[in-house]
């Protein structure tokens, strides 16, 4: 492939030899061409596909364990599913806005590192790819778990349970876009028509008042128990469930028709409609009888109660009736972690021994990438501290991707300037804000311990960053290169910030000159008045009296 090599800093931010801001050398890096061939638009996505896919990948999460946390009523569970669904509406309005000032498909990868600069923009990736393949691991470990214990089979079977959902998925990617995204518009309402009949059905027979309260020691019913620790920090990950790996839409791009357009609006419905369904579940699901206590002791098929009422289906009919869904959040995350593992691989920052760089399609990354989701699943068999953290590893990971990408897009909206071309987030600067601090708050809710893992997620991930940062500092910092498009945004994005320092040195030099006229004018103004001043009291000073002419002596 063609390329051409330009000088750039390490730190990403200006294409020159000099020292960089943050104090890093200057390095050269080059400039590489794409290596997948642009696509037919026969093949590409439209926004009811897009949305579609992000119900696909989001929709399993709403269908079982998630109501463990009405263990402390429902006023916590719901004010928390509330704040959590607000943020993430908030975080994908950021990233509609965002595909619409970078116009190639680099995910929260991509983003930081043309803004917050290389390094973070490598950790961040490494993040958002160790999210998307522990995701999917733990959707097909939760198959593998089903199959074997709705079957009967032994748990022997599990690991050719996951190798077939890792086949079967990677092969459905190999169709070409004129057949896969229809049949993924049709996998998408599998997915998520089941919500909306739940919704539906079971609400003649909710009563919250009767059945949405907790039975406290003294026999009294409340609403709420336990204190922030028991009620928001310990289920705050749970609250995730609905929402977790929707951003990863924005690493498909470049496979759509017309991205500036169809991106913001297949985001934005994707997390409208897994908001909606979600409120509604919410108030639901604790409402049908037995009610909330049976939902949190039984967590692993809440719905099953409100298909038996309002759809008159069996207790394995219920269970069957998820199975789509959850193969679906394991299946959405394939393409997403293939593109950004290849996108890695071609800017140099996956080991070359991968095999990855400069492949024309993301059939070997899906395998490379699947390969390291399966070891996870083999790994979760045998080592139940990990199998019991999967989860809460893949949410750290990314609350720290979402806190890049919204530090991204605040930049774009502060430092940078820049314009949108189309939609705009209605939430600001301010709405970026709120968001950034519920995920703080979820990154506490498992670094501070909350979660009763022994900390085994976070040393898990600690561990990960460790070695992707002493990986990057010995190797990939000095052999990187960066996209076309992502040169042209980073040189755009150096203009545009030298630009705005410019503009404030100017602004700068005209208040200082316009202050020094002004001083000037007052010292000018001073010494005027002193002038007259003194003048005023030479010509008033007495003159001493010497006698009149014939006067008396």
């Amino acid at each position: 492939m063609p390329s051409c090599v330009v000088p750039v800093t390490t730190d990403g931010w200006r294409a020159s030899t000099t020292q960089s801001t943050t104090g890093e050398s200057s390095s050269t890096h080059t400039v590489q061409d794409g290596y997948i061939a642009e696509l037919d638009v026969k093949d590409k996505a439209n926004w009811v596909q897009i949305w579609a896919f992000g119900v696909v990948i989001v929709a399993g999460g709403q269908y079982y364990g998630w109501t463990a946390a009405y263990a402390t009523g429902f006023l916590p569970i719901m004010i928390s599913q509330l704040v959590m669904g607000l943020a993430f509406v908030i975080y994908m309005a950021c990233a509609a806005e965002v595909c619409g000032k970078i116009a190639f498909s680099g995910g929260s990868y991509g983003l930081s590192r043309v803004t917050l600069g290389f390094y973070c923009g490598y950790l961040i990736g490494i993040l958002e790819l160790i999210e998307y393949i522990t995701y999917a691991a733990v959707s097909f470990v939760f198959i593998g778990n089903f199959c074997t214990d709705e079957l009967g089979m032994p748990w022997t079977y599990q690991p050719l349970v996951h190798l077939t959902c890792y086949v079967v998925s990677i092969g459905f990617y190999q169709l070409p876009g004129r057949y896969l995204w229809p049949s993924m518009t049709v996998f998408g309402f599998v997915c998520g028509l089941p919500l909306l009949l739940y919704i539906l059905a079971a609400c003649p027979f909710a009563d919250l008042a009767t059945n949405g309260k907790l039975q406290t020691d003294t026999s009294a019913s409340a609403w709420a128990t336990g204190d922030l620790s028991s009620a928001y920090f310990a289920w705050a990950p749970l609250t995730t469930w609905a929402y977790a790996g929707i951003e990863s839409l924005t690493l498909v791009t470049d496979l759509t028709i017309d991205p500036l357009v169809t991106m913001p609006r297949g985001i934005f419905a994707t997390v409208a409609t897994n908001f909606l369904l979600n409120v509604g579940l919410v108030f639901v699901v604790p409402a049908v009888a037995p009610g909330l206590v049976a939902a949190a002791e039984n967590p692993s098929y809440p719905l099953n109660p409100g298909f038996a009422l309002g759809l008159g289906l069996s207790d394995m009919g219920g269970k069957w009736l998820m199975l789509p869904a959850q193969f679906g959040m394991a299946f959405g995350f394939v393409l997403p972690y293939a593109r950004l593992a290849q996108a890695l691989a071609d800017s140099h920052l996956l080991p070359n021994w991968l095999g990855l760089l400069g492949q024309t399609s993301t059939l070997k990354a899906m395998i490379v990438t699947s390969s390291a989701g399966y070891v996870i699943c083999l790994l979760s068999l045998f080592v139940p501290a990990l199998d019991a953290s999967l989860q809460n590893i893949s949410i750290l990971a990314a609350s720290f991707c979402y806190l890049g990408q919204i530090t991204g897009f605040v930049m774009l909206r502060t430092i940078y300037k820049t314009d949108s071309v189309g939609f705009q987030s209605p939430f600001g600067i301010w709405g970026a804000y709120f968001a950034c601090f519920i995920y703080l708050l979820l990154a506490i809710s498992i670094i501070g311990g909350f979660q009763g893992d022994d900390g085994v997620a976070v040393g898990a991930l600690a561990l990960l960053v460790l070695l992707s940062s002493a990986y990057y500092h010995c190797v990939a910092k000095h052999v990187q290169t960066i996209s076309k498009e992502e040169y042209a945004s980073i040189f755009r994005f150096s203009v545009m910030k030298f630009n705005r320092r410019r503009r404030k040195i100017k602004t700068k030099n005209r208040l200082a000159a316009h202050f020094s006229w002004l001083h000037f004018a007052s010292a000018k103004s001073t010494r005027s008045r002193y002038d007259t001043t003194t003048k005023r009291d030479r010509s008033t000073k007495a003159i001493p009296n010497q006698g009149c002419p014939g006067a008396a002596s």
